[in-house]
């Protein structure tokens, strides 16, 4: 009686562990799906803020910490994955708020066939260092995910470096 329970526990351990196999050879696939042919304007919107770190996770011998955060990280990666539709309109939204727009005033962007929007602000202008830089706030709605940024970029031979 007891080896079958025996027997059935190792079972289920063999399935917890392909599950997280599974869900980490999942992680790698998707990470390795990325480009890195991006712009520095396109790069910052195609990141997304890590849950946490699944490997240290694993070395301080938390394996549920690690599924978790591989799990959250897979959910997030999906749902912030704009497409070439939606970085184009938000560099653009970018880049006329930077050129264009005075303080505070917001540029937004709207992509009707996913649902998805956008809004930039410039908060701040300043001179350092005898070029022109602005602060900006960038929103981002995507599949139910948000995601908001602060950056501060000056102009440099006519272009913002981010």
């Amino acid at each position: 009686m007891q080896t079958d329970g025996v027997i059935s526990l190792v079972r289920i351990i063999k399935k917890i562990k392909s599950k997280i196999f599974f869900l980490f050879i999942i992680n790698l696939v998707l990470l390795s799906c990325t480009t890195t042919n991006h712009t520095k304007t396109d790069k910052k919107i195609l990141d997304y803020e890590s849950s946490g770190s699944v490997f240290n996770a694993v070395s301080l011998g938390v394996p549920g910490a690690a599924v978790l955060f591989l799990t959250i990280d897979i959910n997030n990666y999906l749902k912030f994955n704009l497409n070439e539709k939606e970085i184009k309109m938000h560099t653009n939204a970018i880049q006329i708020a930077l050129n264009n727009a005075p303080n505070g005033k917001i540029v937004s962007w709207h992509n009707g066939d996913r649902l998805s929007s956008g809004k930039v602000r410039v908060v701040k202008t300043y001179y350092k260092n005898d070029r022109y830089c602005r602060i900006f706030q960038s929103y981002i709605k995507l599949n139910g995910a948000k995601k908001h940024n602060t950056k501060h970029v000056c102009k440099v031979d006519n272009t913002w470096k981010f």
